[in-house]
């Protein structure tokens, strides 16, 4: 019997002490694989789950797992811009300045350039996202432009002004001038005056209704 004591012991550990087995990107997409996704990745509730290292790096993990299709990829950028934490945003900004993140999907990019909107205002995510207005993909600078018009930092406003006197893509120009309002400074209220004015953007105007 007291043979039997260590081997018990040793059950009773293995049983009991040994950690459960490990999340995976596989258990995190039968989570988000649903039809109300949207809803659940901005959860709170849902996404407190995801404060442990381990659980985080797995969203990480699926945002940059080339070839997964690309649809749940989004899904992972977009919960790293919910989440609204500093190591979400270490993760978005390291994507972004990634040239092979996007290489199988160029939009990829622009849907983390949408979600480092979600973040506090930062000269340092400012001076990395303006980058984007000079990406290739209209996407990419279009969502570049919404997302500096959320954080509304007076320093963007020249990238902005820049970007929109070269830019080619009403898409992109109509993204620039929406981040110009939000954006509300003297300066910008004035651009707008003078784009409204010169007679160049009467596309542009029909855009906003026939009046910037």
């Amino acid at each position: 019997m007291i043979k039997f004591i260590p081997f018990l012991s040793f059950l009773f550990l293995f049983l009991f002490i040994t950690p459960s087995s490990a999340y995976t990107i596989d258990d995190l997409l039968k989570e988000i694989d649903v039809k109300n996704w949207r809803e659940k990745i901005s959860n709170t509730e849902f996404l407190e789950e995801f404060k442990s290292t381990e659980k985080f790096k797995v969203v990480v993990d699926l945002a940059d797992a080339r070839g997964v299709d690309w649809r749940y990829r989004i899904r992972a950028i977009r919960m790293l811009g919910h989440m609204k934490t500093p190591q979400a945003q270490e993760a978005l900004l390291r994507f972004f300045e990634d040239h092979f993140f996007h290489h199988e999907c160029p939009s990829l990019k622009s849907y983390v350039a949408e979600a480092l909107g979600d973040f506090p205002p930062s000269k340092r995510l400012m001076e990395i996202l303006k980058e984007g207005l000079l990406d290739p993909e209209v996407l990419v600078r279009e969502a570049t432009a919404k997302s500096l018009g959320r954080l509304k930092m007076q320093e963007s406003l020249k990238y902005l002004i820049e970007a929109f006197n070269n830019e080619k893509s009403l898409a992109v120009k109509i993204a620039i001038i929406n981040a110009l309002k939000a954006i509300n400074s003297q300066d910008a209220q004035e651009f707008i005056k003078k784009v409204a004015s010169d007679g160049n953007h009467e596309e542009l105007k029909d855009a906003f209704g026939g009046s910037l």
